[in-house]
């Protein structure tokens, strides 16, 4: 059985700024350069119409200083943005705090354009004369209206970006937690098996003792084997449905011991079938069901099948016998039963099948139809690498 220790939660990679520590950077120099593309293109037909056209290269180059430091004080609004957040219980305090945190800025931002552009380019349309900082206050004055809103877009970005990384951080924390979540459900379904699986065999070793004791001492034999099969790398939640069917084999001996001769199983497994994953623990529920509701009330023989096939992708597996049947075509599900669709559910969503119906021919089966797989599922039905 397996062990109700959890297994580490599957790990979670956040994608985002540390995946790609320099998309940030690059989008902000792709989003300057067009910018200075636009306003040179604008520019460059308002010279036309004032009669003193200009080239657009040059145009070009005039921007080009403007944005670029638009982009190098971007970050430094960014963390204005952290620090004075315009949401929030002091999110009226914050946002009159950026007003003249706005109005400095921009002056500030407009000074150091100044001192890059006017200098090194030649014909740029506002050269400085002295006093240099009259020249910008003049300017400044003349233009603010315009460019002081480029700080509140740079904060609105900001505050976007911030809340965009938040959820995804939010995100990923619910998934993990949803995931511990159910693995832990998984874990508690598992752990109810185990006591209802021993106390049935245990139940039926000591019916036996009266009676047969060498073959008493056959189950307690068989049933050390199964324990010990089941206690290998119990941490999976699913196994292939060959290690399933040798799980179910050591069972099967038990119980074979049990009715004295009156029980046969055999399998019919497709080939293919025998590597693709199974929940751990399906079948011998199934089985122990068929045993003991259908079976162990007839007085002649009992014979269970398990059959195995693949079509278009999925997976589909039977349990059939020959025993009483539903009692009366009411299905009442038993512990076994339940854990097993419980599991299923976890596993595979609605992506799956579980029936049990009666057959025509008398007995019961048990139809599974899942999704044909190698690669091992979580409880939330994610598949790993």
């Amino acid at each position: 059985m397996p062990s109700p220790t959890s297994s580490p939660p599957r790990s979670f990679t956040l994608r985002g700024r540390a995946a790609r520590p320099l998309s940030g950077p690059l989008a902000g120099i792709a989003a300057a350069t067009t910018l200075s593309a636009l306003v040179a293109t604008q520019n460059y037909f308002a010279f036309i119409r004032a009669g003193r056209p200009e080239t657009w290269p040059k145009l070009f180059l005039w921007e080009l200083p403007v944005w670029f430091m638009w982009l190098l004080i971007a970050p430094g609004i960014f963390w204005l943005a952290r620090r004075l957040p315009v949401h929030g219980p002091h999110r009226w305090r914050n946002l009159l705090l950026h007003l003249p945190l706005s109005a400095a800025t921009v002056f500030i931002t407009l000074i150091l354009i100044g001192m890059v552009k006017f200098p090194w380019l030649e014909g740029a349309p506002l050269p400085l004369t002295n006093p240099w900082w009259l020249t910008m206050l003049r300017e400044y004055r003349r233009i603010f209206a315009i460019i002081i809103p480029i700080y509140w877009v740079i904060l609105a970005a900001a505050h976007a970006v911030h809340s965009y990384r938040e959820n995804q951080r939010r995100s990923v924390r619910e998934a993990q937690l949803q995931t511990q979540l159910e693995r832990a459900r998984g874990d508690l379904l598992r752990m109810q098996l185990q006591p209802h699986f021993l106390f049935n065999t245990l139940h039926a070793v000591s019916a036996l003792m009266e009676r047969d004791v060498p073959a008493a001492r056959r189950m307690i034999t068989r049933l050390s084997d199964l324990l010990r099969l089941s206690l290998d790398d119990d941490s999976r939640y699913e196994v292939s449905l060959e290690e399933e069917v040798e799980f179910l084999d050591r069972y099967a001996e038990i119980q074979k011991i049990r009715f004295g001769g009156r029980l046969s199983v055999d399998y019919d497994l497709a080939p293919e079938t025998r590597r693709l994953l199974v929940p751990r623990l399906l079948l011998q529920p199934l089985v122990e069901n068929s045993i003991t509701h259908g079976l162990s009330r007839l007085e002649r023989p009992g014979h269970v099948r398990v059959e195995s096939h693949t079509e278009d992708g999925r997976l589909t597996i039977r349990v059939l016998d020959d025993g009483a049947g539903l009692d009366g075509g009411i299905r009442r599900e038993g512990v076994g039963l339940g854990n097993t669709r419980a599991r299923l559910e976890q596993l595979y969503g609605a992506d799956h099948r579980f029936e049990i119906a009666d057959r025509p021919e008398g007995g019961c089966e048990v139809l599974i139809e899942l999704p044909a797989g190698v690669h091992e599922r979580t409880p939330s039905g994610i598949q790993g690498d």
